[in-house]
This record gives structure tokens, C-alpha cells and sequence, in this order.
């Protein structure tokens, strides 16, 4: 095994085992947690391989931000009484997109060579969701599902409207419908700015999407609770 393989698989362990301990979820957490890993397996490993075949790799990539990211992120303040799970899961979920790149034999229905974007989506994912589960939860899961709902919705328009992977107005306008109401829904006033704000960066081609969307929807979101 590679030494960067095993630094991640030492690092998503020890992550892991530190979370079971700190925060101790209860056996009903731990249920739906093999319940989601289940759910999630299926989407990667078997839905988006027929919709990658059915359509293209674009699309089987969106699927699967919506299917894992958007479904998980919806759910999780209903099912985990603390971010342990959403940690584990994300790390797990990190592991699993990063190592197959580091070995070369990435999922090519779904990955992109020189693309990392679906690694990025797990990172930032986790990084929303645990990082604001006690400072704003509400704001964490609107910028997830800006990234998983909002980008992949996008995705699929763009690629039915212009049949390439190119961003253009009408996935913009895809994203921002899908966007406002979970930002009203979840943050009210300051949520439908952050979606105006998670469309609009998300058309800047310099940075990954997957990276400015949450991150960006985060600070507008936590700056709206200061002010």
C-alpha cells in the first residue's frame, strides 16, 4: 500500500475512533449511519453507473451530489443528535473519492482525470455540516444543499440545454430556482442572499464550484446572524 494511502486511512481512523469517543452517538444514530452507508453505496456504485451509461460521467456526478450529499444533508439534524455521524461519514466519503486517484485507478464513471471536484465536495460538505452543527445548523445544511441540490440541478440543465460541460445562463437560472427556497427555508431573509450569492460564484470558472459555493453561502449566512 501507497504511503499517502495509508496516511489517509490513518487519518479517516483516527478521526473516526475520536469521534465515536467525544461525542458517543446512541445505537439508533449508529443505525442510521450503516443505512445511509448502504443508501450511498447504491448511488455510486450502481445508480450513477446506469445513468452514466444512460447519459454521460457529467450527469452520473451530479446524481450523486443529490442522491448522497443533498439527501444526507437534509436528513442529519432529524437523525444525529451531534456531528459524529456527518464526521465519520464525510471522512469516510473523503477516503473513498481521494484514494482510487492516489492508487490511479479512479471510478471513471464518475471522476474526471485532473478534476477533483467530487474530493472538494466531500471535504467542503464536511466541513459546513460539522463545523456550524453547534454554531448554526440551519446555515450548514443550506450551504450543503446549495453545493448538492442547487450545483447539481444546474449540472443536469446545463447538460440537457448545451449538451457539454459548460456553464451558461440557464443552469444559473436552475440553481437559483432551486437555490431561494432552500435558503428561505432554512435562514429566511439571509438565506435567499446567500443563494443569490452561491449561484453568482458559482459561475466563476477559476475555483472549483465546489469549493467557493458552500464556503462562500457559509460566511454570508454566519455574517447575517452577527449582523
Amino acid at each position: 500500500m501507497r504511503p499517502e494511502s495509508l496516511l489517509i486511512l490513518l487519518t479517516t481512523s483516527l478521526i473516526s475512533v475520536a469521534a465515536l469517543w467525544y461525542w458517543k452517538p446512541e445505537l439508533d444514530e449508529i443505525f442510521w449511519l450503516l443505512v445511509l452507508v448502504v443508501w450511498i453505496s447504491i448511488v455510486v456504485f450502481w445508480i450513477s453507473k446506469m445513468v452514466a451509461r444512460w447519459q454521460n460521467l457529467y450527469v452520473a456526478r451530479k446524481v450523486i451530489h443529490i442522491l448522497s450529499g443533498g439527501v444526507v444533508a437534509a436528513l442529519a439534524p432529524y437523525l444525529f443528535r451531534s456531528p459524529a455521524i456527518p464526521l465519520i461519514g464525510g471522512m469516510g466519503m473523503l477516503a473513498l473519492t481521494l484514494l482510487p486517484r492516489i492508487r490511479g485507478r479512479r471510478m471513471d464513471w464518475f471522476q474526471v482525470e485532473g478534476n477533483h471536484g467530487e474530493v472538494y465536495f466531500c471535504l467542503t460538505w464536511t466541513l459546513v455540516m460539522v463545523g456550524l452543527w453547534y454554531v448554526d445548523l440551519n446555515a450548514g445544511v443550506a450551504a450543503a444543499l446549495f453545493m448538492s441540490l442547487g450545483d447539481g440541478v444546474t449540472g443536469i440543465v446545463r447538460n440537457v440545454v448545451y449538451r457539454r460541460w459548460s456553464k451558461g445562463l440557464a443552469g444559473s437560472v436552475a440553481m437559483l430556482l432551486v437555490s431561494l427556497p432552500v435558503g428561505i427555508f432554512y435562514k429566511g431573509a439571509v438565506g435567499a442572499v446567500a443563494a443569490v450569492v452561491a449561484t453568482l460564484v458559482e459561475r466563476w470558472p477559476r475555483v472549483d464550484d465546489n469549493l467557493t459555493v458552500p464556503l462562500a453561502a457559509a460566511a454570508v449566512m454566519l455574517l447575517g446572524d452577527v449582523l
